[in-house]
């Protein structure tokens, strides 16, 4: 029975990630060049993209690349962060989980020695104890106790690890705008605080963020020399050559019998603008009506209004329904200007600016820089324009 390669609702497996030629090239270099010569430090990643654009996918493809790729010639220990509002309300929450991450969901392109597993274990054991002192303690004794330290753990770590044979570490934090949106006051600092302690140490981490295209311009305002610690890439839509890939890559590695014809991956790739998600999600439909043989442009005309009606009830209607009375009426507005680019001042009415900037977290509008916006997406628009 032939399975279906094409899932939206998580990152892509790393074997049927298309495109990003660029990106994926810097990365591996980087790390060659950090491991190869004694005295080059890596260069830290900044991957800024909107919502559904592949950025988390790329870390899993950054971790494949480390311990499959690599994997001959270099050494690697890696751990992704996934961050969430409730892990940056202090420094030493989000200390406390990203160590936890790190002796949790770590990889490596080598057996480690066994005190490198008790190492984890110890600290992690320290973090417990830690956790459970800091709850103990009155408001105010909470306040004078010293704060955990994450360069002094994270040293410790790769002592161990270069001792055992790893070259280097790779950190990847995704989702780093919730520092700046629900993090402590001088979140930004701290952390770039750290980043440079470490590299100061000369351990070997490799920092990856990744964040909405809209957050850096706002973390180089707040904390410029955060932003100065990156290599910036920003991901968008695939264009056509990248189209293609995402459909047929996943058909000829699980040798799905399917030939997709040109003029159809054009017209997938008109109607979802390039955008990854809108792709996979239309692909993964056509496989559950056409598993075989070649589709053609008739074909596919016959089964397209049942593609866009299920990407209308399974996206588009959620995404509307997460806005309020008020936010949906914007919305509908500023489907209807016809206009792709648009700012608050287009809209009549009070208090438009923090009502685009809601919408633009619950990801139903894109900050394309200060006070310029769109719609998620093209057929976002065009299913606001037919309510």
């Amino acid at each position: 029975m032939t399975g279906n390669p094409f899932y939206a609702k998580g990152p892509v497996e790393p074997q049927y990630f298309a495109d990003r030629e660029e990106l994926l090239k810097f990365f591996t270099e980087n790390v060659r060049d950090a491991v190869e010569t004694k005295g080059t430090k890596p260069d830290n990643i900044a991957i800024l993209g909107n919502w559904g654009i592949g950025k988390t996918s790329t870390l899993q493809k950054f971790k494949d690349i480390l311990h499959n790729d690599l994997k001959e010639s270099v050494n690697a220990f890696s751990v992704v962060f996934p961050l969430k509002p409730t892990v940056c309300g202090n420094a030493d929450v989000f200390t406390l989980c990203l160590l936890d991450a790190i002796s949790r969901q770590y990889s490596t392109s080598i057996p480690l020695k066994k005190r490198i597993g008790d190492l984890i274990k110890e600290e992690a054991k320290i973090w417990e104890q830690w956790k459970i002192e800091s709850i103990s303690l009155s408001p105010e004794l909470r306040r004078k106790t010293r704060n955990l330290s994450l360069v002094d753990v994270l040293t410790r770590l790769w002592n161990k690890l270069e001792n055992n044979g790893i070259d280097i570490a790779v950190i990847m934090i995704d989702d780093i705008h919730y520092l700046l949106t629900e993090g402590w006051n001088g979140s930004l600092y701290d952390l770039r605080t750290d980043i440079q302690a470490l590299s100061s140490e000369g351990t070997k981490y490799l920092f990856v963020i990744t964040g909405p295209t809209f957050i850096y311009p706002e973390m180089h305002e707040l904390a410029e020399p955060f932003t100065r610690l990156f290599e910036k890439f920003e991901l968008s839509n695939f264009d056509l050559t990248g189209t293609k890939e995402a459909i047929t890559k996943p058909l000829l590695l699980d040798r799905i019998p399917l030939e997709v014809s040109d003029n159809v991956i054009e017209q997938i790739h008109t109607i979802t603008d390039g955008h990854p998600f809108f792709i996979t999600s239309i692909m993964r439909d056509i496989l559950r009506v056409h598993k075989t043989g070649n589709l053609t442009l008739n074909k596919f005309n016959e089964i397209k209004p049942g593609l866009i009606g299920h990407l209308a009830k399974s996206k588009f209607q959620d995404d509307y329904n997460k806005a309020t009375d008020a936010e949906k009426l914007i919305l509908l507005m500023c489907a209807n200007l016809g206009k792709k680019i648009f700012s608050p001042s287009d809209i009549k009415g009070k208090s438009q600016t923090k009502l685009f900037e809601r919408l633009a977290k619950k990801d139903l509008l894109v900050k394309l820089e200060r006070g310029r916006y769109s719609l998620s997406h093209p057929l976002f628009a065009e299913y606001l324009r037919e309510i």
